[in-house]
């Protein structure tokens, strides 16, 4: 086996350009690491967390869906530089919805959702792979995780007659029903990441006909100690206090338009320490791998 090819072994759920901006040391090779519900915590180089050993490959020589992957994370990772490092960010539409993609695809190609394939039900089996001649689920999954990889757009994903259809109804569900913001922690604790990516708020309550919901109400994506992602469900500000959570929520809004409409203008909303607190404690109530920290000094009181 060749450098290359050894390099492409340990497959990353969570991109190395996200996990370095939580490295400890200026090389941006190492972090602190936090086993699930262990106290003490450990050094690890980066490229040994929140990987999986040929995970996007059918067999231990088929590297093309992690070459895809790493080809998208290449062309995104620019606006992700923006994003950690603008007071002002400034996206052009197209760069939006290929970040959207992008975020969704994050979602998608997680350890969780493998999982999730092979425990299937026989209905939602059916579902997925009633365009495909292959019924292992796992496949179906890796065929899917490379289709969308290879995507830029939404247009791309629905358009495509190979990705199935339960996930196209998923794409187009993220892209209408939430709004994107940047939050920027203030105070004395930073953002930690686990290998659960993204964390999911699900809203839980009863509605006036007396039926329960379980709903998404934010994605979080940490991309660095001090930024956080979240995709907003776009009727926050009708959801009562007590679901919602975060203390800003009444006036948390998505993107502006610039004057020409060719651009969106995002400006991170800062947040206090409770609040990241909060977000910190559904970051680790999450993990089952465990959690990475950049500063021991400025970690959370929940680890």
């Amino acid at each position: 086996m060749g450098e290359s090819q050894r390099s492409h072994v340990r497959q990353h759920y969570i991109p190395q350009f996200i996990l370095k901006n939580f490295c400890y040391d200026q090389n941006k090779e190492r972090v602190y690491f936090f086993e699930a519900g262990e106290e003490e915590y450990s050094t690890s180089y980066v490229s040994n967390v929140f990987m999986e050993r040929y995970l996007y490959s059918n067999a231990e020589n088929n590297l093309e869906i992690e070459e895809s992957l790493a080809k998208f994370e290449t062309d995104i990772a620019p606006i992700f530089k923006k994003l950690n490092n603008d007071a002002e960010i400034s996206l052009t539409v197209a760069e939006d919805e290929r970040l959207r993609i992008f975020l969704s695809l994050l979602a998608f190609r997680t350890v969780g959702t493998r999982d999730q394939f092979d425990n299937m039900s026989d209905n939602s089996k059916e579902m997925y792979g009633r365009n495909s001649d292959d019924t292992v689920m796992k496949n179906i999954w890796l065929k899917n995780v490379h289709l969308v990889s290879q995507s830029r757009s939404i247009k791309d994903v629905l358009s495509n007659p190979e990705v199935s259809n339960p996930l196209k109804v998923f794409f187009k569900h993220e892209f209408s029903s939430f709004y994107m913001c940047i939050l920027e922690r203030r105070g004395l604790v930073d953002f930690l990441i686990s290998d659960c990516y993204p964390v999911v708020m699900n809203g839980e309550g009863v509605l006036p006909n007396g039926a329960s919901f379980h709903l998404p109400i934010y994605y979080f994506y940490p991309i660095s100690d001090s930024r956080v992602i979240v995709l907003v469900t776009n009727n926050i500000q009708e959801v009562p206090r007590s679901v919602s959570n975060l203390d800003f929520t009444k006036t948390l809004k998505g993107p502006k338009g610039s004057s020409d409409r060719t651009h969106l203008l995002f400006r991170p909303e800062k947040l206090y320490q409770q609040d990241v607190e909060w977000i910190n404690e559904m970051i680790i109530k999450n993990a089952k791998i465990g959690v990475v920290v950049k500063d021991l000094e400025r970690c959370s009181d929940y680890l």
